[in-house]
C-alpha cells in the first residue's frame, strides 16, 4: 500500500499549531477491501421495510483518554487506502461504511503524530479491554461501544473482517504503531481497537 503524505502545512480549523513545512504525517489506515456478498435474504410473506440508515458520526470520545474529537467523514485516497482525516486533531470516518451502531464494521482513523509531537490518537495504545468508547452521531444519538481487542498489523496487511458491511454491530479505531521509519517518513504498524455494540449511551 502506497504511503499517504499529508502535508502539515495545509490550512487547518481552529488555532492548530502549524508544524515546520518539510513535516508530513503517515498514512494510518489500510486498502478499503470489499467485504464479502452478504446472504441472500430467506423468502418471507411479508415484506420487511429496511430500517433507516443511522445519521453520521459527529464525535468520538473515549471517557478513559479524556479523548473527545470532532468525525470528518472520509472517502478513499488514489491509491484505494482509506484516506486520513484533513483536520489533524479530528479523527476520519470511512463513510463508504456503516454509521456506527449500524450492522458491520464501522472504522475511524485519526493520526499518531511524530516523534515528540503527538495529535488525536497518540493515546489509542494505552485504552483497556472493557473501556468504553462513545460515538455522538448527527442527530445526537449517543451509541456506546465496549473495547474488546487491541491489536498491531503490519502496514501493508488486509485484516479480515476490517472495513466489512454486515454482521453484528462494531467499530474499529485505526493509528499508527510500531517503529517510525525517517526514510519513509511512516510507521511500519498499525493498531486496531476493536469494540463492541453495547447500545444507546
Amino acid at each position: 500500500m502506497a504511503a499517504l503524505l499529508v502535508p502539515l502545512t495545509a490550512s487547518l480549523a481552529g488555532n492548530v499549531p502549524r508544524a515546520p513545512a518539510q513535516r508530513v504525517l503517515p498514512a494510518t489506515s489500510f486498502a478499503v477491501l470489499p467485504g464479502p456478498d452478504p446472504p441472500a435474504p430467506e423468502p418471507t410473506s411479508v415484506p420487511v421495510a429496511p430500517a433507516p440508515p443511522l445519521a453520521a458520526p459527529a464525535r468520538l470520545m473515549i471517557p478513559s483518554l479524556n479523548l473527545d474529537a470532532q468525525v470528518e467523514a472520509i472517502g478513499v485516497d488514489s491509491s484505494g487506502a482509506m484516506d486520513a482525516p484533513h483536520n489533524i486533531w479530528d479523527v476520519g470516518w470511512y463513510r463508504g461504511g456503516p454509521s456506527p451502531g449500524a450492522p458491520g464494521d464501522a472504522v475511524i482513523d485519526g493520526h499518531l503524530g511524530l516523534p515528540g509531537w503527538p495529535l488525536v490518537f497518540s493515546g489509542l495504545a494505552r485504552v483497556a479491554i472493557g473501556d468504553d468508547v462513545v460515538v455522538v452521531l448527527a442527530d445526537g444519538t449517543r451509541n456506546r461501544f465496549n473495547v474488546t481487542s487491541l491489536q498491531s498489523w503490519p502496514a501493508t496487511s488486509h485484516p479480515t473482517g476490517l472495513f466489512s458491511a454486515d454482521g453484528e454491530p462494531r467499530l474499529s479505531l485505526i493509528t499508527c504503531t510500531g517503529a517510525y521509519e525517517r526514510a519513509s517518513q511512516t510507521y511500519a504498524d498499525r493498531l486496531i481497537v476493536e469494540a463492541s455494540y453495547v447500545g444507546p449511551a
